[in-house]
């Protein structure tokens, strides 16, 4: 479990913690089932941050602070699959042209608005949550992001025909890795939201599930960036929920 933990934890942000993990593309597969766990570890450190700076800045730059050391974590890695899937979205006439677009090192324009808009929208929805449930959102946003890409990977298949990150995932991630993660996932939000938090889970288990469906209508399946672009859009889909369930 340690070792699984530590896994998913360097792949997904910017902590190095040994060099000597020996990760083959089985254990990085498997260790998706730990991927709502590594959203925790995120979570803690977004909390820690909002304590620290809050003794001596405003909320309003306090909640700003804490987006771009969320950014800075993950090292931008679901920022970049979200902007390589707004451009392919936006760029590709078919499913070919889309994964060669979204394989295309280049940002295009629609990344760069679909990204400011994302960054915009995801900041001013974390200034609207309201400061008694702020610290409890920090720790579930991360959380069902990391999970929704478990889910893609888990229901749905490889798009590209050749390799790409998301192939090892979608090979080496079972109903097993699905399952526990599933399990951690709803025991963190029902533990901190209770049946407010089952229904954001529900929710977002739905509208990600639909996600997939459209993309594997457009290009097949899914890829690295689709998944990428779906935890994005779930922390975004996550304080929007929270904003709206408790700004009553």
């Amino acid at each position: 479990m340690i070792k699984g933990f530590l896994t998913a934890l360097q792949f997904l942000t910017i902590v190095r913690i040994s060099k000597d993990l020996d990760i083959t593309e089985e254990k990085l597969g498997r260790s998706m089932s730990y991927f709502p766990l590594v959203g925790f570890f995120i979570g803690l450190i977004l909390v820690a941050v909002r304590y620290l700076f809050s003794f001596f800045l405003p909320a309003s730059l306090v909640d700003i602070i804490v987006i771009v050391t969320l950014v800075g974590l993950a090292g931008a890695f679901h920022l970049d699959g979200f902007a390589d899937t707004v451009d392919g979205l936006a760029g590709g006439k078919d499913s070919e042209k889309t994964l060669s677009v979204m394989r295309d090192s280049q940002i295009g324009s629609f990344a760069v608005v679909g990204l400011a808009l994302l960054l915009i929208l995801k900041i001013h929805a974390l200034m609207g949550v309201p400061a008694e449930v702020k610290n409890m959102t920090l720790l579930i946003m991360p959380v069902l992001g990391r999970w929704s890409t478990v889910q893609l990977a888990c229901g749905f298949s490889y798009a590209r025909s050749g390799p790409g990150t998301a192939l090892l995932f979608t090979q080496f991630a079972g109903k097993k890795e699905y399952v526990i993660s599933t399990i951690i996932t709803a025991v963190i939000l029902i533990g901190f939201f209770h049946l407010k938090g089952l229904g954001i889970f529900l929710t977002i288990a739905a509208l990600m599930y639909l996600f997939g469906l459209f993309f594997k209508k457009r290009i097949g399946g899914v890829t690295g960036d689709i998944m990428g672009a779906s935890c994005e859009l779930t922390e975004v889909l996550t304080l929007l929920m929270i904003c709206g369930l408790f700004n009553k």
